[in-house]
């Protein structure tokens, strides 16, 4: 992958209107990081970890992280195989960079036999993950590198048997006050919350809280599988924040009934320069060596009030995206629903998503009906864009004979919009027979919490405390199911999210405590009643019964819901 002039240009830009970035003093140290590598039972699933080292090796990286989830799920074959992979691309163990792993939940599944991380046994699986990887490292560590503190954590912090909260702050309050004026480097899996792309719902608040306190703190981390293209996988607030990627696929929570063929392959690494008063972080596609998108260069000692990449800030550098004059959505309907056509918007920069809604003409006017928000071809080489989106709207978002207005607008990396261009059409087919009905769920089915019931409050809601719950399904309704068949639930909710523009309702169609059978993620804000379809095909052993189970949301949310239907 190359970089395009436009890119080439506005990262230049973005560069030149950074502060302090003289040649002062020579470079202390180079350091390769990669995340969530996955490895699994074969050599072939250590390819791309064999690239990122080859990368690493080739541009001198005296340091080598991997920010956690080194292998799909505890894997003593995938551990070996990754050893031998660094042992084969670095041959010689006088020129073998030094190593350090974070270790992270994937690495604790399965150490037993259905068992999973929260089970107890993480210390046992961590202390064989570090054998089988021939690691240097135990899952807290505090490592002085070239005159620099890089202080490793296991995502297990806070658990039995491993550091508590109050020992993480203590470790980085000791190194800040070694260390003064000079970063401190906190590796941990999961990224502290509300700092880089999609920590909102996958980060945590207690490291958050912490490191608020420790302006010098550079947290590097994995977790949440974004795209290195993004300008949201680095962040700067109270300290640093940096999210490496994933040698995996990336993804992400977006608003709508987005489909699993969302998550895209994803080759990003970084190679961290440090020094005396800068950092400068290069983007880097393993597969052909190139940088995938202009380095992020951080001035040092950090200052909070002048910091670069502060959200308010780093969006003044960067254009909003837009589609160019004359550009037309073309919405095609058909048996299945309707198929969405629109070219990319990159007039001044790339789009990072696209936000789809869609409204219902009805006698009052077009009353809002839907939203899919989708992620724009960005992250692809220059040569695998067509240059066009294609999206498809399943058939039980309509009824037949209605006509309905879509509107696409373009998001940039700050979640700006520009203006939309729309569509209006006619559906030709709707929502399938109904299997089961059910008009008035906030009377007639069961809402808990942690399997405690939940009253609806006297407003008609669904309020759990913990923002965690479930809508209990009855169990009469899937029996029928036949195997193999496929169908959809279709909600229409009232979620009101108040905390943040991309924090939501994210709900789940799962079988009662076992199998996921499809997700989707509510709209943030007040977005008023929307539908939601989970399609879904019935696993070749049946169902005896299935829930609705809701997560990642904050205090003051609520939730009701207008009506459901199983087709």
């Amino acid at each position: 992958m190359t970089l395009n002039r436009r890119t080439f240009i506005g990262g230049a830009l973005a560069l030149a209107a950074l502060p302090g970035l003289g040649e002062t003093g020579g470079r202390i140290a180079r350091v390769g990081l990669m995340t969530d590598t996955h490895v699994e039972k074969t050599l072939a699933s250590c390819a791309k970890v064999r690239a990122a080292l080859e990368l690493f090796k080739a541009q001198g990286a005296e340091l080598v992280v991997n920010c956690g989830d080194i292998a799909n799920r505890h894997c003593p074959e995938g551990y070996r195989l990754y050893r031998q992979t660094v042992n084969e691309v670095y041959p010689d163990p006088a020129t073998r960079p030094q190593e350090l792993f974070v270790y992270a939940a994937h690495d604790v599944n399965n150490y037993k036999p259905g068992s999973n991380w929260d089970m107890g046994w993480a210390a046992d699986a961590f202390r064989d993950v570090r054998r089988f990887l021939e690691a240097p490292n135990e899952h807290t560590s505090e490592l002085t590198f070239k005159g620099l503190k890089f202080l490793t954590f296991p995502q297990t912090v806070g658990r039995k048997g491993f550091p508590s909260w109050a020992d993480y702050e203590a470790a980085i309050a000791r190194a800040c006050a070694a260390n003064p004026g000079k970063p401190v480097f906190v590796l941990d899996h999961v990224p502290p919350a509300g700092t880089t792309f999609h920590s909102r719902h996958w980060g945590t608040d207690r490291s958050r809280r912490i490191l608020d306190k420790y302006p010098q703190v550079v947290s590097i981390s994995g977790h949440v599988h974004g795209s290195l293209v993004s300008e949201r996988q680095i962040w700067q607030g109270a300290f640093t924040a940096v999210n490496v990627g994933c040698l995996n696929t990336w993804g992400g929570f977006a608003p709508g009934s987005t489909p699993p063929s969302q998550a895209k392959k994803s080759f990003g690494v970084l190679v961290m320069d440090v020094y005396a008063d800068r950092l400068v972080f290069f983007r880097y596609d393993i597969r052909d060596r190139s940088e995938c998108a202009a380095p992020w260069i951080v001035p040092l000692p950090f200052v909070a009030e002048t910091a670069p990449y502060r959200p308010e800030v780093a969006a003044t550098r960067h254009a909003r995206s837009a589609f160019a004059a004359g550009a037309a959505v073309t919405v095609t309907p058909d048996g299945e629903g309707c198929r969405v056509d629109f070219p990319e918007a990159r007039e001044g920069a790339d789009a990072f998503m696209y936000r789809l809604a869609c409204e219902r003409r009805t006698a009052q006017g077009w009353t809002a009906f839907s939203r899919d928000d989708i992620f724009g071809d960005f992250w692809k080489a220059a040569k695998d864009r067509t240059g066009r989106m294609s999206y498809r709207l399943d058939r039980a978002f309509f009824t037949a004979g209605e006509t309905y207005r879509l509107t696409v607008t373009p998001l940039d990396w700050f979640y700006r919009p520009t203006a939309p261009i729309a569509a209006t059409f006619t559906a030709t087919a709707g929502q399938d027979a109904a299997v089961w009905t059910c008009a008035e769920p906030m009377k007639t089915l069961r809402f808990t919490e942690y399997g405690r019931p939940v009253p609806v409050t006297s407003a008609g809601v669904f309020a759990p405390p913990s923002g965690q719950g479930t809508l209990r399904l009855p169990e009469h309704v899937f029996k029928p199911l036949r195997p193999g068949t496929t169908h959809r639930l279709v909600i229409d909710l009232d979620a009101v999210q108040p905390d943040g523009d991309w924090c939501a309702w994210r709900a789940r169609l799962q079988v009662r405590g076992g199998k996921v059978l499809a997700e989707v993620q509510t709209s943030p804000g007040k977005p008023g009643v929307l539908r939601y379809v989970f399609r879904f095909a019935v696993p070749k052993d049946g169902l005896d019964t299935c829930d609705v189970t809701f997560n990642y949301v904050s205090p003051g949310a609520t939730l009701r819901a207008a009506g459901i239907v199983l087709a």
